[in-house]
């Protein structure tokens, strides 16, 4: 059972990021470093759709891609359709949680699904599972349980309802999702499941081998979990934080885990020991997103008081405190290089900063609300979106952008495939699919 805090909370994030719309009208263009960038034509030669998959009408949320990108997945309502990239035909269906599904992520290298929900209301639960896609489909017991439960309960209901009552009151549907609730809670019992949720904010949740898994058993704790065989191995507790823990990740070379938190900290724990390595302070606010240099030798956080922070990893040192954004800074990510880092902040902006010298290399401004999912690819393009649905793209070496935008729709997710080839959004009620020169 989470705290009422948690509750509140995640149902306050949640409201904020799928509500929060601008209309088009009125709206300005991106601005560059020193000029106005045009808004591009769809003939752009280097980003041009493949595909889309529509989702009959039911609005697509998160998303995610395998690491061979051949499989898109994402959460239509409260289920997770896995679809295959080259043919755009689904293959499976995934049901098995009882409350909206927020985060969704392939293991590296493996045939495993995560996926984490959470249910609003003051007896909100969170929980986390993982998918075996070579494994054949979970039973639905949950529907069936609750055809037998009406169809056993209906000669007595018959004899003060009618039949036009009994189907009005959707008996069916409410007792469906108790007996899913239940299953959740059988589930984690017999260690197919856990209580908790993921790290957010584009956070990883495997590790790069994808032999480990990083989830909240509660707000302020992080767990490591085995992929194999679904046990938790230990709990980054000593010496642990003091409030919310926002993101957490596995560094490239497996061997430290760093944890961003509402306690204004950033800490570095060992990956073989779960022991507290460094404690990274500075923030003068709530400690929000984060992310590792590629090389691992980095790390950087964003906070509350609009500053981005980088630091090194095997000393704790602070290098560089960065930014002055006009609010939190929620999405970052390094160049695959590790020489630039991009922040996307609340305001519509979004800087690059070169991390040697800590000097601001470009500023972009756009009126468009809060901008997050923050990607470098493989070849060093930058991606980002924005709360009004925009999605924009940069490429230096080119000086040349791309903006996507429907007005009115809402964009649930953002990735990258791990070669840098594709980009895959949720748009309103289908799954997008663009290649990349």
């Amino acid at each position: 059972m989470a705290p009422p805090i948690q509750c509140i909370l995640s149902l306050l994030s949640f409201l904020l990021l799928s509500t929060m719309t601008i209309p088009a009208v009125g709206r300005q263009e991106i601005l560059g470093a020193s000029k106005l960038v045009q808004r591009p034509t769809a003939s752009n030669p280097w980003v041009s759709e493949l595909t889309r998959i529509e989702t009959n009408g039911n609005k697509a949320g998160a998303v995610a891609v395998s690491e061979n990108s051949t499989l898109v997945a994402t959460v239509v309502e409260r289920e997770i359709r896995v679809y295959g990239v080259g043919s755009s035909r689904l293959l499976r269906t995934l049901r098995g949680h009882a409350g909206f599904i927020k985060a969704l992520e392939f293991q590296p290298g493996g045939s495993k699904l995560v996926s984490s929900s959470a249910l609003y209301g003051c007896s909100m639960e969170q929980a986390v599972r993982v998918w075996d896609l070579d494994a054949g489909a979970p039973p639905n017991i949950s529907d069936d349980a609750a055809k037998a439960a009406v169809t056993g309960a209906s000669p007595i209901l018959l004899q003060h309802w009618s039949a036009e009552d009994i189907e009005s009151a959707n008996l069916r549907e409410d007792i469906a999702k108790v007996i899913l609730k239940a299953q959740i809670t059988v589930d984690v019992r017999n260690g197919r499941a856990f209580f908790g949720e993921l790290p957010s904010f584009e956070a990883r949740a495997f590790s790069r081998n994808g032999s480990s898994l990083l989830y909240l058993p509660h707000r302020q704790t992080v767990a490591v979990a085995d992929v194999d065989t679904l046990t938790e191995r230990f709990r980054l507790t000593d010496n642990g934080h003091t409030d919310g823990v926002m993101w957490a990740e596995t560094s490239p070379n497996g061997t430290v885990v760093a944890t961003s938190s509402w306690d204004q900290t950033v800490r570095i724990w060992s990956m073989e020991s779960g022991k507290l390595v460094h404690i990274l302070r500075g923030a003068r606010g709530q400690s929000w997103a984060g992310a590792f240099s590629p090389n691992g030798e980095l790390v950087a956080a964003g906070a509350g008081d609009g500053m981005v922070r980088i630091w090194r990893i095997d000393t704790g040192e602070l290098l560089h405190t960065l930014g002055n954004f006009r609010g939190w800074v929620r999405s970052l990510s390094f160049s695959p290089d590790s020489r630039h880092l991009a922040a996307g902040a609340a305001g519509g902006t979004l800087k690059v900063f070169n991390v040697e010298s800590g000097e601001q290399e470009l500023n972009w401004q756009t009126f468009a609300g809060e901008l997050l999912n923050v990607q470098y690819t493989f070849g060093g393009d930058l991606f980002f979106s924005s709360t009004d649905g925009s999605i924009f793209g940069y490429r230096a070496s080119q000086d040349s952008k791309w903006e996507f935008f429907e007005p009115g729709s809402f964009v649930g997710g953002v990735k990258i495939s791990a070669d840098g080839s594709k980009l895959i959004a949720t748009v309103g009620s289908s799954v997008r699919i663009w290649k990349i020169e």
